[in-house]
């Protein structure tokens, strides 16, 4: 990854005090691109990623320091990042930029306040943000998300529904969630958008 891209990366983030969701200074973390594998160089120079516009939405919280994992917790996500896979436990994606809004969720027909962390935001702590994303379900349902949308809306990896852990009856614990706005969201072309049982993110190949 090279050193404008990380520096764009520090950017995204305004809210965290230009710390990384992991809790490293900046410094620590452009030494820590600098030193990536001869692969992930190669493999970020085949899909070159564009500089991010400015984030058009407003966060409810910035990153936080992302605790560290506890024996007895679950692993609930799988992030596919350029530099290799990160996973993430409910109380380190609960560290992570947040966004909240009320939204309806089509396929179950319920109006709900849906609280999680924007696509936009793990593409760019995986490192590919600008490209289109593929997110996995853990029932082998994929689908892909296209940059243009989460970049430019709050798209959510959804964790709470209503103030509460989201049950798997609601199609939890982890489920992509789309704004009331713009309103092709809420068309039959983005359906396949509304992943539930979320799993796993990454870019397209």
């Amino acid at each position: 990854m090279s050193l404008l891209l990380s520096l764009g990366l520090l950017t995204l983030l305004p809210w965290s005090s230009a710390r990384d969701p992991q809790g490293l200074s900046p410094a620590k973390t452009l030494v820590g691109a600098a030193a990536g594998r001869e692969g992930t160089r190669n493999r970020a120079a085949e899909h070159p990623v564009p500089a991010l516009p400015p984030s058009p939405f407003t966060y409810l919280h910035g990153a936080r320091p992302r605790p560290l994992a506890r024996p007895d917790e679950r692993i609930l996500f799988r992030l596919d990042g350029t530099a290799g896979p990160q996973t993430f436990t409910l109380r380190q994606l609960q560290a992570l930029p947040t966004v909240r809004y009320a939204t309806d969720q089509p396929q179950l027909k319920h109006e709900g306040v849906y609280e999680g962390v924007p696509l936009r935001d793990l593409a760019a702590l995986g490192g590919f943000a600008g490209r289109d994303v593929r997110v996995y379900a853990s029932n082998g349902f994929v689908a892909t998300i296209r940059a243009h949308d989460y970049l430019h809306e709050p798209i959510m990896l959804a964790y709470r529904m209503d103030g509460q852990a989201i049950p798997v009856l609601q199609k939890g614990p982890l489920t992509v969630v789309l704004p009331r706005r713009p309103a092709r969201f809420h068309t039959p072309a983005y359906s396949a958008a509304w992943v539930w049982f979320a799993v796993r993110l990454g870019p397209v190949p």
